[in-house]
């Protein structure tokens, strides 16, 4: 049976997001620059992002229908203290001199963070009002981008004055603070759900074309995206640029990003805006990331940030509230995590293949590939979205 409990306070789950996202990012944009300091390569640093993000991409589903479940408070108890303890691996790695606590570090991240992404987002979705559902999600992002934006500048900061051990201690206080989030979170949703019966709830989601269509746009926006987010910082130092200056970057494409979440919400919620736009938004963040690549320095690369994260903003929102809005209440952690799945994966196989294409051919090529295959995938998800409208599902 699912409980019906919209009008929780919805502020606990944008603490939690936000200071969650903030030490796991704080201590993401440290792993490739250690790599480097270890001697790996482009294809290693590659790898090791490939395999935190690809783990969101096998888990993120299952893990949704766990939330379902177990209850999204208690999930999120378990996915906040299992992140700040991951946090602590990689300092394992500068006592040892070897790059196995960093692949450690990257598979546990990768779980944790795909308990928490469907049951933060169950949370929201049925606690907000279906009227208003696009400005809550607007608002969930816009906590999590604020912390994607603040853990790369800290981290970088940490890194270039602090020193290695004490970055991955500062990530870990971070992520502990968003204890506070559920904690103070009251009425979780649980419903009856026997997980053996997985690959059923899937087949009653999939049979939506529109899901499925969503879904295809995550992965393929997560491609370009994770090209963008796991190599950056090496091909930052590669035109000159200092760690801090590497994560401030990073910090303004987030702050873009989060800030721009609220006022397109809102633009979600009061426009009938078709499912296939999610579509072009996926192509319009590819196009624009093939620029990066050519990129000599900050004002460009800020410019080309600035400018497809609106993009990549829009479609996350729209593929959030229109999962949201045609799953049915007791599939709804099931159905958004299989667009955190979706996302996942595009997240880990971009910058696996970016990172071998740059080894071989630089970062603009590098750069180039997965964009192109992101628009490849972005038509594919037009094909499944075309003609399609939005339908809200009212739970009973």
């Amino acid at each position: 049976m699912t409980v019906r409990l919209q009008g929780r306070p919805l502020w606990p789950a944008y603490l939690a997001t936000f200071t969650f996202t903030l030490g796991q990012w704080a201590s993401g944009v440290a792993i490739p620059l250690h790599v480097q300091s270890l001697g790996g390569s482009l294809t290693e640093a590659g790898t090791i992002a490939a395999i935190r993000f690809g783990l969101g991409a096998l888990f993120s589903l299952p893990f949704g229908v766990v939330s379902d479940a177990w209850g999204t408070r208690r999930t999120l108890i378990v996915a906040v203290l299992g992140s700040a303890a991951v946090n602590l691996i990689p300092i394992l790695a500068q006592s040892t001199g070897s790059t196995a606590p960093l692949y450690a570090w990257a598979i546990l991240s990768g779980l944790t963070s795909s308990l928490f992404l469907p049951a933060i987002g169950a949370y929201v979705a049925g606690s907000a009002q279906e009227a208003r559902r696009g400005s809550a999600f607007g608002w969930l992002t816009l906590g999590t981008h604020t912390g994607i934006a603040s853990g790369p500048a800290v981290g970088g900061l940490a890194w270039q004055h602090l020193g290695i051990p004490q970055t991955y201690l500062v990530a870990t206080g971070l992520a502990l603070v968003a204890l506070v989030g559920p904690i103070l979170m009251r009425g979780a949703v649980r419903t009856r759900i026997d997980v053996r019966g997985l690959p059923t709830m899937v087949g009653l989601l999939a049979r939506d074309r529109v899901v499925v269509g969503c879904w295809v746009a995550g992965f393929g926006i997560g491609l370009p995206w994770g090209a963008v987010s796991g190599l950056f910082p090496l091909f930052g130092t590669s035109i000159g640029l200092a760690a801090g200056s590497i994560g401030l970057l990073l910090a303004l494409q987030s702050i873009t990003n989060g800030l721009s979440r609220v006022p397109l919400g809102r633009l979600i919620d009061r426009r009938a805006v078709p499912p296939l736009a999610t579509a072009g938004g996926c192509a319009a963040y590819a196009g624009i990331t093939t620029l990066l690549g050519l990129q000599t320095g900050p004002i460009g690369i800020a410019a080309v940030f600035m400018t497809a994260i609106l993009a990549l903003a829009f479609t996350l929102m729209m593929i959030q509230v229109v999962i949201s809005e045609r799953a049915p209440a007791e599939l709804r952690a099931t159905g958004l995590g299989g667009y955190s799945t979706a996302l996942s994966a595009g997240l880990g196989i971009g910058p696996f293949v970016a990172g071998a294409v740059a080894q071989a051919g630089g970062f603009g090529i590098g750069y180039a590939t997965v964009a192109a295959m992101g628009l490849l995938v972005s038509g594919i998800s037009a094909v499944l979205l075309v003609g399609a409208r939005r339908t809200a599902r009212v739970a009973a």
